[in-house]
């Protein structure tokens, strides 16, 4: 921006001196010439180095920066870090209290735990296998272990759901009783016992399994559950009324009693609704392990089977979510770098994913710079940079190298300017923000014929000319123009070393040697 500025106001002030150089002109002339007169301002040709770079202004950024997340939920225990500290990868930078998300994770483990169990009965598979089992398998629904249909009312064609029925392993039963202290202290878990149902005779036998010693208070007494378990003949059933004998070292225990349930028994769940298509048993049959018991119509059963298991996997990540959180309740440095921003304080609640602070590596740096599209063709990548900047301790300097070269311009002012990214290793001294003004270096030539740029004007045909002094008079000359900074150009033809060329007119008062009033020169510079 400050080339092309620079430009129009050069053309504006150049315009201007024109017009009052021929004013003043016009108004010597008229005098005759007593006054004073027109004379030629004048340098040599030489021979020298040349160098040539091309300027530009910009900022300097970091050349990484990174947000500090948070990636748990809570209200922050401590911060470790300030601005303007440094800090490495890694480091910590605040703490957050775990608050209720140890609470948590133990109701999702048993959420999960529950549903787990529920799909993997419903799905006919082992749980480990819930999440990734096909769920057409989910419409036949099987028999969870062996034993005896009770309770099945399901027909075909009717839609259902919940409870389908038990699977009654009646092989063993159990007779619960009540004893008063004395005979309880008597009694011990695995001694031997027998019943006497009302309805048969003989004895069916059996084992203590519970021996209870917490009290249960009667209306005259405490009583203490023991529990017996039978093996079941076959005719046996829950409600037989009878007597159990149990056999202890200091004497027989007798009890009336009646047998209270069977051994095990398993519910049959249906974890989501359908219709049924088929049923494959019928109330009080026998059944082992993994035989089917009915069949759902596909369709909308099918759908309610796939959003089960997609309800699991999304447990499971809710899950996977918590343990994450209470894993990441230290905040820690992204990156190697200088705190410059940090947002949060002791007390503070926080949320999961919040910027609670940012993190700028100033190690190595870029310089931004804008150039116009007369200079962008002068650089390339891999060219060496000054940069001079202004800072506490005044002007400093340091070198970068230009790193990459913007493909499309934007225009400004009628010219296209282009974004030059220079990269820099940081001395110590420079920070994000600062302005910084840029030399790129382009090229340079030793022992070449130089003529001052002041000199130089486009012809009539528009190719480069110089005005030579020969005696009193000017004379126009074709050059061939090679290398040019702002000083001076190299001439690879159309001039010798020595010779004088116009730069510029003077006005001389009468009676004085020398010119004075020194007036701007009517060749105006060109622009490259």
């Amino acid at each position: 921006m400050r080339r092309v500025i620079f430009k129009w106001v050069a053309g504006l002030a150049a315009l201007a001196l024109l017009v009052g150089l021929g004013w003043w002109g016009v108004k010597s002339l008229s005098a005759g010439g007593k006054q004073a007169k027109i004379v030629m301002v004048t340098k040599p040709v030489t021979r020298g180095d040349i160098e040539v770079t091309v300027r530009g202004w910009g900022v300097l950024q970091a050349i990484e920066e990174r947000d500090i997340l948070c990636l748990a939920e809570g209200v922050v225990k401590n911060v470790f870090v300030g601005q303007g500290q440094r800090a490495a990868k890694d480091t910590p930078v605040a703490e957050i209290e775990p608050g209720d998300l140890e609470v948590k994770l133990k109701q999702k483990e048993i959420e999960l735990e529950i549903l787990k169990i529920e799909l993997a009965k419903a799905f006919g598979v082992s749980p480990d296998k819930v999440e990734s089992v096909d769920p057409n398998q989910a419409l036949v629904l099987r028999a969870p272990s062996p034993g005896r249909v009770e309770g099945f009312r399901v027909k075909e064609g009717e839609i259902a759901s919940g409870l389908i029925c038990q699977i009654v392993n009646d092989s063993n039963l159990v007779v619960a009783l009540e004893l008063p202290k004395t005979l309880f202290d008597m009694v011990r878990v695995g001694q031997r016992a027998g019943f006497y149902p009302d309805r048969f005779d003989g004895e069916t036998p059996g084992v203590v399994i519970v021996a209870d010693p917490t009290p249960i208070a009667r209306e005259q007494a405490y009583f203490y559950e023991v529990k017996v378990e039978l093996q079941n003949p076959g005719l046996l059933k829950v409600g037989d009324q009878g007597y159990v004998i149990i056999r202890t070292p200091t004497g027989d225990v007798r009890q009336r009693a009646a047998i209270s349930s069977f051994a095990s028994s398993e519910p049959l769940i249906a974890a989501f609704s359908g219709t049924v298509k088929k049923t494959f048993v019928k109330d009080g049959a026998r059944v082992k392990a993994g035989d089917p018991i009915l069949e759902f119509e596909p369709g909308q059963a099918l759908l309610n089977a796939m959003a089960k298991q997609m309800e699991y996997k999304q447990k499971v990540l809710e899950l996977e979510e918590i343990r994450m959180m209470l894993q990441n309740l230290t905040i820690r440095a992204p990156i190697d770098g200088t705190i410059i921003y940090i947002g949060i304080v002791p007390g503070q609640r926080v949320a999961k994913g919040s910027n609670v602070g940012r993190v700028s590596s100033y190690d190595r740096m870029n310089l931004m710079l804008r150039l116009d599209e007369m200079d962008v063709p002068k650089v390339s990548k891999g060219q060496k940079v000054e940069i001079t900047v202004w800072g506490p301790q005044g002007q400093q300097k340091c070198e970068g190298t230009v790193a990459d070269i913007g493909a499309t311009g934007e225009p400004r002012d009628g010219i296209g300017s282009f974004n030059i990214r220079v990269e820099l290793d940081n001395p110590g001294f420079l920070l994000p923000g600062m302005g910084a003004e840029a030399s790129i270096f382009v090229s340079q030539k030793q022992n070449v014929l130089l003529c001052p740029v002041e000199a130089l004007y486009r012809g009539d045909d528009g190719g480069w000319m110089v005005d030579v002094k020969e005696g009193k008079e000017r004379k126009p000359v074709p050059v061939k123009v090679g290398l040019m900074n702002d000083m001076v150009f190299e001439v690879l033809a159309g001039l010798t070393e020595g010779q004088e060329v116009v730069t510029g007119m003077t006005k001389e008062q009468p009676g004085q040697s020398g010119g004075s009033s020194v007036r701007p020169t009517t060749t105006i510079k060109i622009l490259k």
